[in-house]
């Protein structure tokens, strides 16, 4: 077993030093999300902005000395790419996009089908949501299932078993999933283009072209065009140097240009154009026809310096395939060996292959997480504890819906069903009755480390397995491989089930869930233990001592200040867990607010300074996607704020006022709602749940990590989730939703250390539905008033949720 998980360098120790030397701000990050985008070197930035301080480089549209500079250095690029991909322009022509999506836009937008019989569009099943995008142009259009495709093209073709005709049809493919990270075979080209797909899937007989988008296969590998000839490539540039961004190539192969028909015409792509008449003349050269308007000629410039970092690291695509690979399969043998102390996996894996072949195999570990009795982990319990730690990495269906549906074993009536609940591309509602709507996935670059590898597996050890530890092959092992070879190697073993997934999933069933609700009681009596406002946005607590003013924006200062760093973005705990060490205090009778940091640094100011101080200026920031506007306080409370919280450029803000606010406005800068209420009787049942020693702190302190404005007291654990509206003294609060946690609560807010606790006991409780404590809002009618501790609290309706 232990030489079954071992790693196997590939790079030389000298290769490691020198990588690191030129990623210094990787050092203590773990990141895993390089299919998403991968990192750029420090000294790869630094020469671009040493190339851009040292030269003149201007729109290559004009006809002085600098614009022909400009245009002759992207001249140099393109060759460069070309070479990159070996082959040539007299074989090749690349047309600048602003990435691998507007590549295969363009191709959507241009490619004829052909008159009066229109060809058909084909693209396989695990493709990337812009390539189902392309579906919107074609009359014709039609999945290929993957199983499907390596079956029929495990069979080879000959150029004369068809004859070609008028119709187009067009097979789009990526070279590599970035879903699973398999690597489709490159022959597939060949043996479309030769008729391979006629008469599948309802296609019709006629000319065949390929569609390859190699945005994700790029990254850590070369596509040899002298032996693999597709018809169009889809390229992102970022993929591969980090940087820039906004910037991608669609290769087009010179004898199949004929085939696109483009309609608009921009800037520079034209001999001539009339205004008065509809009358044009494009310009011969494909890419100075569909390039429309300025290139973005410093982008392009810059891709240079990402060929010139992998040359000067003294890096090779092969070594760095190899690399990631290594980095890959040493991650994924380790999770297909972990066991629960009962035997029991902890990981499904989503591959069509077992990490043997680099040439099957790419940078990419997707997958999901079970717990010991075999229910899933949600997406979102994972992705919170790992921001929680320091690890990088993605989930979802990472803009894959075919992938998705496949490995999951969803039926197109579950996602519709996810939709009708609620779930959408993009949000953490990451399980539905149990089952899970997205995966986790991790993915490597040519900077990668072994210790990201182990630090991602120790996060999963540590928080998701129950020990002891079991090291196994999982009894499904052979299964797997099967489903690999038949694959792969074309051995479609009658015996062997054309499954589309390689694990056991569980069986759908509606889990257990610990019942939050209580039995139907009108005008209940709780009691109002504590009122809690957090004056600057994610610093530390105010507690108040007797009474204090409820608004219908929240409590009187609640969330009245915000810090934002060098980019007018917001700071929270989750990029500086400091800032749990700014002890805010406000004094009514000074008009002051003061911060204290640690036992030793103060700083005092006023409250109407940032609206009325003759140097004060208002900034723009967001809050949770809404645009906010707040006065800024000032440079001695920026610089005592950046000298504590060890970040440069740190401003605080005071929001802004207008006269006239719709509903949505009447808020501070809280994130969702005016107030959060908490009970202390279900945190003391929290509390028992925890494992023994996790979370070795008072009550206080947890409820502290809730962070709520209104702590109250009720008899029962889960009562205040019956609440639809409670008075409190002479102001009247409405039930406007429950509070989903993320990885904020296991940051202890007495000294900023981090734990997995209470997150993991709350998401295993409620089967990875992280909701514990309720928003409440103060109607718009209710003019608010003063809510004192101590005072009772009227549920004056109740409901179920």
């Amino acid at each position: 077993m232990e030489d079954f998980v071992m790693y196997e360098p590939v790079y030389t120790e000298e290769q490691e030093r020198n990588i690191a030397k030129e990623f210094r701000r990787a050092e203590k990050t773990c990141y895993l999300d390089h299919a998403g985008a991968t990192l750029y070197s420090e000294k790869q930035m630094q020469l671009i902005l040493s190339d851009l301080s040292d030269n003149i480089y201007a729109n290559p549209h004009s006809l002085h000395i600098s614009s022909k500079l400009t245009e002759d250095h992207i001249d140099i690029i393109r060759f460069r790419i070309l070479q990159h991909f070996n082959t040539t322009n007299e074989e090749y022509s690349i047309i600048f996009t602003s990435g691998a999506t507007d590549s295969l836009k363009t191709i959507a937008e241009t490619f004829d089908y052909g008159q009066p019989s229109e060809g058909t569009f084909v693209y396989l099943q695990n493709n990337h949501t812009s390539v189902l995008g392309m579906r919107n142009y074609s009359k014709n259009s039609q999945e290929l299932k993957t199983e499907d495709a390596f079956r029929i093209l495990s069979i080879n073709y000959d150029d004369e078993m068809y004859e070609r005709n008028v119709c187009n049809n067009l097979f789009a493919y990526p070279a590599q999933c970035n879903f699973s990270g398999t690597k489709y075979p490159l022959d597939w080209i060949k043996k479309v283009k030769e008729g391979a797909l006629n008469g599948v899937v309802n296609t019709k007989t006629g000319n065949w072209y390929v569609l390859l988008d190699a945005a994700c296969f790029l990254s850590h590998e070369i596509l040899d065009l002298s032996e693999h000839k597709p018809d169009f490539v889809s390229v992102s540039f970022y993929k591969i140097f980090g940087y820039p961004t906004g910037l991608g190539a669609l290769l087009v192969r010179k004898s199949s240009e004929q085939v696109l028909k483009k309609k608009y015409f921009g800037g520079g792509t034209v001999f001539m154009a009339i205004s008065a008449q509809n009358l044009t003349v494009p310009r011969k050269i494909l890419s100075d026809r569909f390039e429309d308007g300025t290139l973005p000629f410093l982008n392009i410039l810059s891709l240079k310096h990402g060929f010139d970092t992998i040359k000067r690291l003294n890096l090779t695509f092969d070594k760095i395939s190899k690399h990631a690979f290594c980095l890959t399969q040493y991650v994924y043998r380790n999770l297909l060996t972990l066991h629960h102390s009962n035997g029991r996996p902890v990981v499904i894996l989503y591959h069509d292959t077992m990490f043997e072949n680099c040439k099957h195999q790419g940078h990419i570990i997707n997958f999901s997480l079970l717990r010991e009795n075999g229910e899933h982990v949600g997406y979102s319990e994972v992705l919170h504890l790992a921001n929680l730690h320091g690890i990088h990495l993605r989930t979802g269906c990472h803009c894959n819906p075919g992938g998705c549906q496949r490995f999951l074993n969803l039926q197109t009536s579950d996602i519709i069903k996810h939709f009708n609940s609620g779930h959408v591309c993009g949000d953490q509602r990451d399980l539905i009755d149990g089952q899970p709507t997205g995966t986790v996935r991790i993915s490597f670059g040519y900077m990668s480390r072994k210790q990201d590898a182990d630090q991602f597996l120790k996060l999963i050890e540590d928080c998701f397995v129950s020990k002891p530890i079991l090291r196994k092959k999982p009894d499904n092992f052979e299964k797997i491989q099967q489903n690999y070879e038949k694959l792969f190697y074309s051995k479609y073993d009658q015996n062997i089930t054309n499954e589309i997934d390689n694990h056991e999933i569980p069986a759908k069933t509606t889990p257990k869930v610990i019942n939050q609700n209580i039995s139907k009681a009108k005008d209940a009596i709780a009691t109002l233990e504590q009122i809690i406002l957090y004056p600057v946005k994610s610093c530390g607590a105010f507690s108040i001592r007797n009474s204090w003013t409820a608004t219908t924006k929240g409590l009187k200062f609640d969330r009245e200040w915000m810090i934002v760093n060098a980019a007018g973005v917001c700071l929270t705990q989750k990029q500086n867990k400091k800032m749990c060490l700014i002890r805010p205090v406000i004094n009514l009778k000074k008009n002051t607010l003061t911060l204290h940091f640690k036992e030793n640094s103060s700083i005092e100011i006023n409250i109407d300074d940032a609206k009325t101080g003759k140097e004060t200026y208002l900034c723009q920031s967001k809050v949770c996607g809404d645009r906010v506007i707040g006065w800024d306080c000032g440079d001695e409370v920026s610089d005592w704020l950046s000298e504590n919280l060890e970040a440069s450029g740190l401003r605080l803000l005071r929001q802004f006022e207008p006269e006239e606010k719709d509903l949505r406005q009447q808020l501070s800068f809280a994130n969702q709602a005016q107030y959060l209420l908490i009970n202390s009787t279900s945190v003391e049942w929290l509390r028992n749940q925890v494992p023994d020693g996790e979370l070795q702190e008072d009550l206080g302190s947890t409820i502290n990590r809730f962070r709520p404005n209104l702590v109250v007291k009720y008899s029962k654990p889960f009562e205040e989730n019956r609440t639809d509206s409670i008075l409190i003294d002479s102001v009247s609060f409405k039930f406007f939703g429950n509070c989903t946690r993320c990885q904020m609560i296991c940051i202890d807010q007495t000294t900023g250390g981090i734990s997995k606790e209470p997150l993991m006991t709350l998401s295993r409780a409620f089967k990875g539905k992280i909701n514990f404590g309720i928003y409440l809002n103060q109607e718009s009618s209710n003019n608010g008033g003063n809510i004192q501790i101590g005072s009772d609290v009227k549920i004056e309706e109740s409901s179920e949720t």
